[in-house]
């Protein structure tokens, strides 16, 4: 984003955006603004007309803008508002990730044409990763004549549509509108999408998986299973690999699999379309078949903490797993599942 060219034109755009009352301008919008209050992010949020109305609403606003200028702008819309001010960018928006939030509604209002087509992927999984269960994602989408000198490029509506289907939103809304400064040249495409909430919560994390990964049989599922557990109860034995990654210790990940999957092959339940139980998968080898045979208890599968404790504590991320209660958990390749 050309953030010179935003800075030096705080005051015009001020001015400018003045000019047109956020309530026409976010007229679209109303139908799907929470009922009760709610918490909204405006990313991208200039000189603070759409977070301001917002807020006049009832909401909570986090506005969230890279531009020190634009902030300062911002200022006299603000008072007596609930409007709290972030600075940070996308595609990453690290500072709006760290805060932990989990926003009713995520809006872009005249921004998506200014994120680089190679870093639109990820922006947009940061954006739905800030989204609680059930939430909206509203933006604009701007064609005309690009502005070089403020860094924008071309947006699509089918854009939208293909990142909309890897992350598992719903379109719920595609309406076009003319320019609200009367310039004929540019027009604008509405669009709000929603990520669906399958009454648990947890369906934002596995959305992906869900979607995307190629499932035949339930040790996948199984899988799945075990990754929420480990979010849930040992989140600090994960450390960062990178920007959107995660690692974890794999004897931990296998030790719950088991828990977890070793019950559904003893019951003789359908493991996919061609077998029952364990008869038929490829992995099940004799470290398999003797803790089917009962070669370690359900307690014996839980990790051994180096607490001495059975449930996990918060524990430092590089604290490791005193493993060797079993065949599992001292990381045999054929108990494990290779």
């Amino acid at each position: 984003m050309a953030f010179a060219w935003y800075a030096a034109e705080a005051a015009m755009l001020a001015e400018r955006d003045a000019a047109v009352p956020a309530e026409a301008l976010l007229g679209w919008l109303q139908p799907f603004l929470p009922q009760e209050p709610g918490l909204i992010l405006d990313v991208g949020a200039g000189t603070g007309r759409e977070a301001a109305w917002l807020a006049a609403q009832g909401h909570q606003v986090l506005a969230i803008e890279p531009v020190a200028a634009l902030r300062r702008a911002a200022e006299p819309r603000q008072a007596g508002l609930r409007v709290r001010w972030l600075e940070d960018r996308l595609p990453a928006l690290a500072a709006t990730q760290r805060l932990g939030l989990a926003a009713d509604l995520v809006l872009l209002s005249a921004v998506w044409q200014h994120v680089a087509p190679a870093d639109r992927p990820r922006a947009f999984r940061e954006l739905v990763g800030l989204l609680k269960a059930g939430g909206l994602l509203a933006l604009t989408l701007r064609h005309g004549p690009a502005e070089p000198e403020r860094g924008m490029h071309p947006v699509s509506v089918a854009e939208i549509e293909a990142l909309a289907r890897a992350e598992g939103l719903a379109i719920l809304s595609v309406t076009e509108a003319a320019d609200r400064l009367g310039r004929p040249e540019i027009r604008w495409t509405q669009m709000v999408l929603r990520l669906p909430d399958d009454g648990s919560g947890a369906l934002p994390l596995l959305r992906h998986l869900i979607l995307n990964d190629a499932k035949s049989a339930t040790y996948k599922l199984g899988l799945l299973r075990s990754l929420c557990r480990v979010a849930d109860g040992a989140a600090g034995l994960a450390e960062e690999a990178g920007p959107e990654h995660v690692a974890v210790p794999l004897g931990l990940v296998a030790l719950l699999w088991l828990r977890l999957y070793l019950p559904l092959l003893a019951a003789g339940l359908p493991q996919s379309p061609q077998n029952r139980g364990a008869a038929g998968l490829g992995f099940v080898g004799p470290g398999c078949q003797a803790l089917l045979a009962g070669a370690a208890t359900p307690a014996e599968l839980l990790p051994d903490w180096p607490n001495g404790g059975r449930t996990s504590p918060i524990l430092p991320s590089r604290v490791m797993l005193h493993c060797a209660r079993s065949p599992v958990a001292r990381g045999d390749p054929i108990a494990c599942g290779g």
